[in-house]
């Protein structure tokens, strides 16, 4: 009997301490993980078109009743040679929602919202790919639009990519294989209270962290 307890316990010790072992581990490669994530130089170290972001707001058709989010730009090269500017916009809401601008989004609310804007030259997704040449002259201005089919949030975040030809690779840990990753802006917004009754009021930039430069 003694002997069987002895067993026991020192089983149980050999477990413990491979526990202890494995959390260890995870601490390590999460640690490791997050110190191994690259960031953005503070001095850019490719080409970086001048982004000037206008603000996003909110659109309710009134036909249809259904509200969209939308926001505007311009964008100007100043890098000393021409660039392809293809530009992604993606929106996350605390809602769990991932919108791709241009998704979902009818011709007609695309027509109201320029309208609604009162630019001639603003152009939407779809016609502002293409090479941009040098210079304010061949500045252009840009209209974002997504569904907004959630409005009781209170965070948005705008992950826009295409400014800069910065990139950086990193290995998935899990298979290993390279992912390269594009230097992205960020721009974080609060939404407090009910959307409904704001109007097309801008979305207020979170105070505490506007805007930063991250790879994606």
């Amino acid at each position: 009997m003694g002997t069987g307890r002895a067993h026991q316990s020192t089983s149980s010790t050999a477990f413990w301490a491979g526990r202890l072992l494995l959390m260890a581990l995870a601490v390590f490669v999460v640690t490791h993980a997050v110190w191994a994530y690259p960031k953005p130089r503070t001095v850019p170290t490719r080409w970086e078109l001048e982004f000037v972001p206008g603000v996003l707001r909110l659109y309710t058709d009134v036909s249809s009743g259904r509200s969209y989010w939308y926001f505007t730009y311009e964008v100007v090269n100043t890098t000393g040679e021409d660039q392809l500017w293809f530009p992604s916009f993606t929106l996350y809401t605390d809602g769990g929602e991932i919108l791709d601008s241009g998704d979902d989004v009818p011709y007609s609310i695309t027509r109201k919202i320029r309208d609604y804007v009162g630019s001639d030259y603003m152009l939407v997704h779809s016609d502002v790919i293409g090479t941009l040449r040098q210079g304010r002259g061949h500045a252009r201005e840009g209209l974002v639009i997504w569904p907004a089919n959630q409005l009781d949030l209170t965070e948005l975040s705008l992950f826009i990519g295409g400014i800069s030809g910065e990139r950086a690779t990193v290995v998935n840990p899990l298979n290993g294989d390279r992912i390269s990753l594009q230097k992205t802006m960020q721009r974080n917004y609060l939404v407090p209270g009910n959307l409904v009754p704001r109007s097309d009021r801008p979305i207020e930039l979170d105070p505490d962290n506007p805007e930063q430069w991250i790879f994606r």
